[in-house]
């Protein structure tokens, strides 16, 4: 082969390169959404990458051999060891139709025919957000009226029928080895933490239940969650459930409730064993929060009225609920109940009680007893330090 020959190949195998480099995924090295390594981090051969894992880009064979070393994912995936409580489709979720007034002042009539004489109410809902239990519909003259209560009717058009969450968490049926977690919002897992959405992944959808087999911190403060193969989703689209031993203060063998402020969770255990878990909705953070610690529940109601003890009807932030089912007081006011008014579960939006799904609600009504230990407690899963 001779010198001008030899040139000539080495030029062509340098174009041949420098033309698959600026093909890679289809975009340029200085785009932003170019992997990093392209963008000029460092290319990290296996030895940098497993002494000095902070100083590697996300993406390339080493970082995924890297994460495959480190999980080491069971073949087959385990399947989460719960059952779905099925209930009767014909059975009610609530012990009654509720209605939120949507019209205040409203006034409140012993009999519709007073409200058609120019009588007086019996009373008048002013302000703020409330809920009626309705115990039937009438009509008088022509026009459609709720009777609200005994000797109590309001005009139909006043409010508005409310349609109570039929979600309902789960029945463990084992110990879990792995923590779990229910979507909380629509997402498009990644392939890798910090990564694009994968198009080529079906989204999860809101409530979807998942199981989480290995988790990464990732700066500033992002915590991802594998939940299937080169499934990643960040930590805000979850709500996840994690075994914890009894806190100091239960009893072995003791019934107690962890009810998780960080991600809007709660289980149920028999002494190490958890039992059952699902979602919450507790007080709103730095508005009317819910008290971390370890109560007791000092009492159990079939049904309770609640309102905001600080004011009176007449407050904007007043508010009312009749008949909500399923109430356990552990501190105080606050309380284990039913909320029929939303369906809003896994987020905070209550004014300081535990909200839950009105079918689990009633789970841990028949389950727990006066005395059940509730450990309310807040818990971020990231590194204290602030690190990977």
């Amino acid at each position: 082969m001779g010198r001008k020959t030899l040139v000539d190949l080495l030029l062509a195998l340098f174009l041949t390169c420098s033309l698959l480099t600026m093909e890679v995924e289809g975009a340029s090295p200085f785009s932003p959404t170019a992997p990093p390594a392209a963008r000029g981090d460092a290319v990290c051969v296996p030895r940098r990458l497993w002494r000095w894992r902070e100083s590697c880009p996300e993406y390339g064979p080493g970082t995924t051999a890297y994460r495959v070393a480190h999980i080491r994912l069971p073949n087959p995936l385990p399947p989460l060891p719960v059952a779905e409580v099925k209930p009767d489709p014909e059975e009610a979720i609530v012990p009654f139709t509720y209605a939120y007034v949507q019209q205040l002042p409203l006034a409140v009539y012993r009999h519709p025919m007073e409200a058609k004489l120019g009588l007086p109410p019996v009373r008048v809902l002013l302000s703020g957000k409330q809920w009626v239990s309705v115990v039937g519909v009438v009509e008088y003259e022509g026009e459609r009226w709720v009777q609200i209560n005994r000797d109590e009717f309001v005009p139909a058009d006043a409010l508005i029928f409310g349609r109570p969450s039929s979600f309902q968490g789960v029945y463990l049926t084992d110990q879990p080895a792995y923590p779990f977690a229910w979507v909380n919002r629509p997402v498009r897992p990644s392939r890798v933490p910090q990564g694009p959405p994968d198009p080529g992944a079906p989204p999860y959808q809101r409530y979807q239940l998942v199981t989480i087999y290995a988790k990464e911190f990732r700066p500033p403060e992002e915590m991802w969650y594998l939940i299937g193969p080169n499934r990643w989703v960040e930590q805000k689209n979850l709500s996840v459930v994690t075994v914890d031993p009894p806190p100091e203060g239960v009893k072995p063998g003791e019934k107690w409730i962890e009810v998780d402020l960080f991600e809007q969770t709660l289980a149920a255990y028999e002494g190490e064993r958890m039992v059952y878990a699902t979602l919450i909705s507790s007080g709103r953070v730095g508005v009317t929060p819910t008290p971390p610690g370890l109560y007791r529940i000092w009492a159990k109601f079939p049904l309770a009225k609640m309102s905001n003890p600080d004011v009176q009807d007449g407050s904007p932030i007043w508010y009312y609920l009749e008949d909500v089912p399923w109430v356990m007081y552990f501190h105080g006011a606050y309380a284990l109940h039913a909320a029929y008014w939303h369906d809003a579960f896994g987020f905070t939006r209550s004014y300081g009680c535990v909200n839950l799904p009105p079918r689990d609600a009633r789970w841990l009504f028949e389950w727990a007893d006066v005395g059940t230990p509730v450990w309310v407690h807040i818990t971020p899963p990231f590194p204290q330090s602030g690190g990977p």
